[in-house]
């Protein structure tokens, strides 16, 4: 599994939650090592962070749909903010994860994406003082 996320806190958390759950997580900071990482290794999933500086998470994910090593690869992204996909945009992806994301939601994300058994999640209700909701 890859996971290309910009911010070190962030990355290093949901990688080490992957590995944690029993998957094997490589992490990449920008697209350019992310997609070297991907072509030499073909990953079974790459969860990316789709509010990236250059290119920006569309042109990641159309470049792993273009390539032979990672073109079957389902795709998870993980965004900040309103997210607006046009038809065939939604179609290169498996999931969307919205940030501040909950933990468990997020590997339901990654489970439902590999095809693996989803885990309940019971519903939390969040407001805007929670402190764990500002921490990225």
């Amino acid at each position: 599994m890859l996971v290309l996320e910009d911010h070190a806190s962030v990355g290093g958390l949901i990688a080490a939650l992957l590995r944690q759950e029993g998957y094997r997580a490589v992490r990449a900071w920008d697209p350019q090592e992310a997609l070297r990482l991907a072509r030499g290794r073909a990953p079974d999933l790459v969860l990316l962070d789709f509010n990236l500086p250059y290119p920006d998470g569309l042109a990641v994910v159309k470049q792993v749909r273009n390539h032979e090593a990672t073109r079957r690869a389902p795709i998870v992204v993980v965004a900040g903010g309103e997210l607006t996909l046009s038809a065939e945009e939604s179609a290169l992806v498996d999931g969307v994860v919205q940030k501040p994301f909950d933990i468990d939601i997020m590997l339901n994300a990654v489970r439902k994406a590999l095809g693996d058994p989803i885990v309940e999640v019971q519903q939390r209700q969040y407001d805007a003082q929670d402190y764990f909701l500002h921490g990225y």
